[in-house]
Formats: C-alpha cells, sequence, structure tokens
C-alpha cells in the first residue's frame, strides 16, 4: 500500500511539474490542456489504492474470526480454542439451532468439565465433546444433523490438531484415583 501512496505522489509531482513549466513558458490558456493529464496518469493508481483499502478493511473486519468462522445452514456458530487446542461452542446458539431446553445449571452438574462461562459478558460455552454428548440424547432432526456437523466441523480437526501436538487432554478416566 505504501508503493501505491508513493507512486501516486510521483505522478502527482510529475503533472504538476509538467503544467507548471508550460504555464511558465506559454502562460495561463496553455496551461488548460495540460489538466487531463492529471486524469490518465493518476487514475490507475487511484482504483489500487481504493482496491488496497477495501481489503485492509475486509481484513480488519474478520480479523477476529480469521480462520475460524463456523456456521450450521447459514446460522453463525461461535467456537472458541482453549490453550489446549480444545473447543467450546457458545451454548445461546447451540439452543438457537436446536432448541433443547435444558438448563445452564443441568449441563454443568451433567457435564462439570463441559461448561464454563466465558467471555465479557460471561457466556455460557459447552466443551466440544460434551456437545456431543449431550446431543447424541436429543432425538429431532434438527440435533443429529447439528451432532453430525458438530463432529465433522468442531470435534474431529479439534482432535486431530491435538494429536500432531502431542497433547492429550486429561478426562475423568485418565485422572488418578486418589
Amino acid at each position: 500500500m505504501i508503493g501505491i501512496v508513493v507512486t501516486i505522489a510521483l505522478r502527482l509531482a510529475g503533472c504538476a511539474l509538467i503544467s507548471w513549466l508550460v504555464w511558465w513558458k506559454f502562460g495561463l490558456v496553455a496551461m488548460v490542456p495540460t489538466l487531463p493529464l492529471f486524469g490518465i496518469a493518476l487514475a490507475r493508481p487511484l482504483l489500487d489504492l481504493a482496491s488496497a483499502l477495501g481489503q485492509q478493511m475486509h481484513r480488519a473486519h474478520w480479523r477476529d474470526v480469521n480462520g475460524r468462522h463456523y456456521a450450521y445452514r447459514g446460522r453463525p456458530v461461535r467456537v472458541v480454542e482453549d490453550d489446549d487446542h480444545g473447543r467450546w461452542v457458545r451454548l445461546a446458539d447451540v439452543r438457537a439451532i436446536v432448541g433443547f431446553t435444558t438448563s445452564d445449571g443441568a449441563l454443568a452438574l451433567s457435564y462439570p468439565d463441559g461448561v464454563l462461562r466465558i467471555g465479557r459478558p460471561p457466556e455460557p460455552h459447552v466443551r466440544d465433546e460434551a456437545l456431543m454428548a449431550h446431543l447424541d440424547k436429543e432425538r429431532s432432526p434438527e440435533a443429529l444433523g447439528l451432532r453430525r456437523w458438530v463432529e465433522r466441523t468442531i470435534v474431529f480437526p479439534s482432535r486431530r490438531e491435538r494429536a500432531r501436538l502431542g497433547i492429550r487432554r486429561a478426562g475423568p478416566a485418565a485422572r488418578d484415583p486418589d
């Protein structure tokens, strides 16, 4: 983008110099035909600058979800990844899709390590594997479709990433009994 601005500055200076030389040598009336030179010399760099600014605005707008945008049938689903590459799905998004009525407290009791309040303001999020276990209990067609989507889009890539990095998640079965 700096290169485009430099190009515009150089072309503008060149056009101004030519117009000034014509004005100085032949007068004001002779300088008028040099004005279209500005349009010819600056059109392409100005279009390039507009395109670069549009791309920068696009990057700035999507920066927070870069590579992590999830949507189920057109509905956005917020997914947060923790330090161990486990993924947490916002419960409000799941409820908007499936419509199940299990309360946050009941989910927290059923999955003690699977429900967490994340963000500002804190919103309940459910861990991907706990969501899979809960969706197994639901029998609606929406829940079954969401379960397949969660498994393919969220859970499987998360497991693969943890396996690639050698991260083992300490589940209830992996803990010491003492």
